[in-house]
């Protein structure tokens, strides 16, 4: 069957490709929705370095209760003191694989960052910060920018007035001296890694679940 010029069945016309005004609106979308993505995406390193960090931290801490609580067990509290200011990663298994080791210096500027250290020293942990635009030293309630976190293994007791059965005090090593005397009993607190300097590392990106450190403001 033919049909003519009148026919009912109109020819069609069929475009090939995209207009110049389709792929305009196509091009604009698209640097949108990366620019979005990059803005989103690009926290991700510094959450995962801060959830990594609390991880590590936590297990630290974890460690150091462990051995605690075997000295306790085994009736060695007289001689809890051995652990103040002690390397927390002697009391793990296995460190970290981002440890570096004990090291005797001043400068931590080679050393790279992402990374643990025991300061020997200052006889302190020490984690060196990548992404530290939101790390700060708490002082009195100012934030104070900071690279690097150092936390110190400390030994508290509690001094107990040995007429009355008082408890007077909750020192550590360092302060126990002024309490040594013959009206005291010593008794052993705990072994605590506690942070040398009080300090705050804000969540970016994404919402992260705290690891809680003794005294750690987070």
């Amino acid at each position: 069957m033919r049909f003519g010029s009148g026919s009912v069945f109109p020819s069609r016309k069929y475009s090939s490709g995209f207009s110049l005004f389709e792929l305009v609106v196509f091009i604009i979308s698209v640097a949108i929705i990366y620019a979005s993505a990059v803005n989103r995406f690009s926290r991700f390193p510094e959450a995962a370095e801060r959830a990594n960090f609390l991880a590590v931290a936590s297990q630290i801490q974890t460690g150091v209760s462990l051995e605690t609580t075997l000295g306790v067990a085994s009736g060695n509290t007289h001689n809890m003191s051995r652990y103040d200011g002690a390397n927390p990663i002697d009391m793990l298994l296995s460190p970290p694989s981002n440890y570096l080791g004990a090291i005797d210096g001043n400068d931590s500027s080679d050393l790279p960052r992402r990374s643990w250290y025991f300061d020997l020293r200052r006889s302190e942990l020490v984690y060196l910060v990548n992404e530290s635009q939101n790390v700060f030293f708490l002082v009195d309630g100012v934030q104070i920018p900071t690279n690097e976190i150092r936390f110190r293994i400390e030994v508290n007791y509690r001094y107990v007035d040995r007429q009355t059965g008082v408890e007077i005090a909750f020192a550590n090593g360092r302060d126990a001296e002024e309490y040594e005397d013959q009206d005291y009993r010593r008794r052993f607190g705990g072994v605590l890694m506690q942070p040398v300097t009080p300090y705050q590392w804000l969540a970016s990106g994404i919402n992260l679940q705290e690891t809680a450190l003794p005294d750690e403001s987070s």
